[in-house]
């Protein structure tokens, strides 16, 4: 059955996320995109007491166990609060999520753990490399196999939680002589090399980086799979994974409404609030309405995959509406406020930045449209 209300659970549930986001991450979020220096931690440690790192990991092996749909609920209310944190969350479960789907029950017990707890860390999932993301054909990271163990050699790019991570996802092509012939590893924080870590123009909480692969030996156990079989576990993933960077993408678009909508009815201009003028408030009622179907199409997305129906087409669908919504509502919100949000330093223009670096995580929308339009 289609319902377009949450459950009471749910609403319990994203009700106490909220609380969390706006009291504990929200008040922060200015500080944190302008911080330069080291990794901040507050926000995870914030996150880890309730076990939100990576919501998607099973109960036994420490996780909370939940469901696509619910899970895109809280990542929305984070990304309210802070896109960046969000990011990291996602960065997190596109590492995992190679793992639930096709690791063994002793990779599972040896990683996931690592994820859930209040002392829980954060993981990588390294697909794109420097010399292009979209074309995973020309994929260049290589994983030998001699001598019963797997010699890894690549340079990957552009890693969300790159040099932070516990652990790194690594996507390899593990015989070049095949087509699509991929395999996933894990590789542990001190087998690689932080080459740089990306200043990037948004979501810039969520550490960046291009990290090295340079002759690092893995025995079959930290291969998840049989192997050139991850074409179909990668696509898979990036399906999954881009449902939920989705819905980032209608958080930053809310939280942009919902500041710019204050401000209208705020704001005096010739002696009355500017919301009375129809060139505000209609924008804003445009604006209302392509959030709620943005919202609606990863509900659907994620209703698919939690009933293990096909699911492609509706999360590249959602993907590429909720980034052009966010970046649509953020410019708007920007036009409304004037020139106090061209600074840097004001909220709306955080907001702004980050709306257009998550329409290309996850895929450009020329990327979900050649999806949508091969699906037809």
């Amino acid at each position: 059955m289609i319902s377009f209300q949450m459950s009471k659970e749910q609403r319990k549930q994203v009700s106490l996320v909220r609380q969390l986001a706006q009291e504990e991450i929200a008040p922060l979020a200015l500080e944190m995109d302008q911080a330069q220096g080291d990794f901040n931690w507050h926000y995870i440690d914030v996150l880890a007491k309730h076990n939100l790192i990576a919501p998607i990991i099973p109960l036994e092996y420490g996780g909370r166990g939940l469901d696509c749909l619910t899970i895109a609920m809280f990542i929305e209310e984070i990304a309210v609060a802070c896109a960046g944190l969000a990011a990291a969350m996602v960065g997190t479960m596109h590492a995992v999520l190679p793992i639930i789907i096709g690791g063994t029950e002793e990779q599972k017990e040896k990683f996931l753990p690592l994820l859930t707890g209040k002392q829980a860390a954060l993981a990588s999932f390294a697909l794109t490399e420097p010399q292009g993301g979209s074309d995973i054909e020309i994929l260049q990271t290589t994983a030998d196999f001699r001598e019963n163990v797997f010699l890894l050699n690549g340079v990957k790019d552009y890693v969300i939680n790159g040099a932070v991570a516990k652990f790194v996802t690594v996507c390899a092509n593990s015989n070049p002589a095949a087509k699509r012939a991929f395999q996933f590893f894990f590789v542990s924080s001190d087998q690689i090399k932080v080459n740089l870590v990306r200043n990037t123009m948004g979501i810039k909480y969520a550490n960046t980086a291009q990290i090295a692969i340079d002759n690092v030996k893995l025995d079959k156990q930290y291969a998840i799979g049989e192997r050139d079989s991850g074409y179909l576990l990668l696509t898979h993933t990036l399906d999954i994974g881009r449902t939920l960077i989705a819905a980032i993408e209608v958080g930053i678009a809310r939280a942009a409404y919902q500041l710019v909508l204050q401000y209208a009815r705020e704001r005096q201009q010739f002696g009355r609030p500017i919301f009375s003028n129809q060139g505000v408030s209609f924008p804003l009622a445009a604006m209302a309405t392509s959030i709620d179907a943005a919202r609606l199409m990863v509900w659907r997305a994620c209703d698919l995959i939690d009933k293990e129906e096909d699911f492609t087409q509706a999360s590249s669908m959602a993907k590429m509406y909720a980034s052009e919504v966010a970046q649509h509502v953020t410019a708007g919100a920007i036009d409304i406020i004037g020139a106090a949000a061209y600074d840097t330093n004001h909220i709306a223009n955080v907001y702004f930045r980050d709306a257009k670096v998550c329409s290309i995580v996850g895929g450009t929308n020329n990327i979900q449209k050649m999806i949508i339009s091969s699906l037809l």
